[in-house]
């Protein structure tokens, strides 16, 4: 069977259990999607950023938490351009072995010897169940670290019971005095990569915004997708004419259609522009860096945009589960919530646009 049409038939099911089926899981693996962007020296397809963004939307188009997942461990996999070669051979040896966790420096690292003891709880652990290592964000005494930990010293607390993306596993997990060597950890600002690349030279913290705004946007085309196939059978009761026939529902799609596609649009041309400077080895300027983020959260904004109104041009028949609908409405407005799309960025971009000197460190 075709991935997306896989993935597709899979998403109730997977809606269901909470997780992704193991069917969908192999298939990802098979095709290789956790290491789209990772160095060929460990199976990698080294896709450029621009292509990576079209595939996540498409993913996400059959199925928000697949897509999700396919974007996270892929951006995890992009770890192997920057540990150390010895520790990236370690990690990333396997082709099939998936990568997954979180940045955020909540683990807690004192000094032992060639390395640290760390205590940790982390949140957002997308993916990590089905992982053979976890990154966790830990506190160094050298600083905050990117640190790769083996599945086996982490615990997976059942905490992620949530209102969208339920497939994809983003619980909370922890370490307790876990030993951890120094070769497998890295802040992959300023340093020395293992392997050098133009993704190592792309803005690190943007590729997880690019990433984040792509679901939405793949999940608003599903919503679009589902709107026009429903509008085309329905007619609402003591209604005379089906929803295709019905202007107000017309103008509603094509409003919806129009912002979309200038969400997508923009994203792809500020996307674009961070990755040539990176294909030239050239830092992105703080401009460039600004406005890609601009146009991952209003992207985000859009694409919530467009599924809530997708959701009620669908009136009734939207509420079932038996709708996609539905679930893209969730999956949508709980991928905008991440805080790496939030509306505050607007205000960064117009501060540095004002002349206010913001903080961009997280750029």
């Amino acid at each position: 069977m075709d991935l997306h049409a896989l993935i597709r038939a899979e998403a109730p099911l997977a809606e269901q259990q909470r997780a992704l089926t193991e069917p969908v899981l192999t298939a990802l693996v098979d095709h290789g999607v956790h290491r789209m962007i990772a160095p060929k020296r460990y199976g990698g397809a080294e896709l450029a950023l621009p292509e990576w963004s079209r595939e996540v939307q498409e993913l996400s188009r059959s199925d928000a938490s697949a897509g999700w997942t396919a974007m996270t461990t892929t951006i995890s996999s992009s770890l192997a351009w920057y540990l150390p070669v010895d520790a990236a051979d370690e990690v990333f040896g396997d082709p099939r072995a998936v990568i997954a966790g979180t940045a955020a420096p909540l683990g807690k690292a004192v000094a032992a010897e060639g390395g640290y003891r760390v205590n940790g709880r982390w949140g957002w652990g997308s993916a990590v169940p089905h992982s053979s290592w976890v990154i966790g964000g830990t506190s160094t005494p050298e600083g905050p670290r990117l640190a790769v930990y083996p599945r086996s010293d982490v615990t997976i607390h059942d905490t992620w019971h949530s209102a969208g993306l339920r497939a994809t596993g983003s619980h909370e997990f922890s370490v307790a005095d876990a030993y951890l060597p120094s070769r497998r950890t890295v802040w992959p600002i300023g340093c020395t990569p293992g392997i050098e690349g133009p993704i190592t030279v792309f803005p690190f913290f943007g590729l997880l915004a690019v990433g984040v705004a792509c679901v939405t946007l793949g999940t608003a085309r599903r919503a679009l997708d589902e709107i026009e196939a429903l509008a085309m059978e329905k007619t609402p009761q003591y209604a005379t004419a089906r929803l295709a026939e019905q202007t107000g529902v017309q103008a509603e799609i094509a409003l919806a259609e129009a912002r979309l596609s200038a969400a997508a649009a923009f994203l792809h041309e500020a996307l674009g522009t961070a990755w040539d400077f990176a294909m030239t080895g050239s830092p992105t300027p703080d401009p460039a860096k600004a406005r890609l983020r601009l146009a991952c959260s209003f992207a985000a904004g859009e694409a919530a945009d467009v599924t809530r109104a997708a959701f009620a041009a669908g009136g009734g028949t939207s509420v079932f589960e038996s709708s996609a609908l539905q679930r893209c409405l969730r999956d949508a407005h709980v991928a905008a919530q991440h805080t790496v799309v939030s509306r505050r960025l607007f205000e960064t971009y117009s501060m540095l646009k004002l002349g206010l000197e913001p903080d961009l460190r997280r750029f």
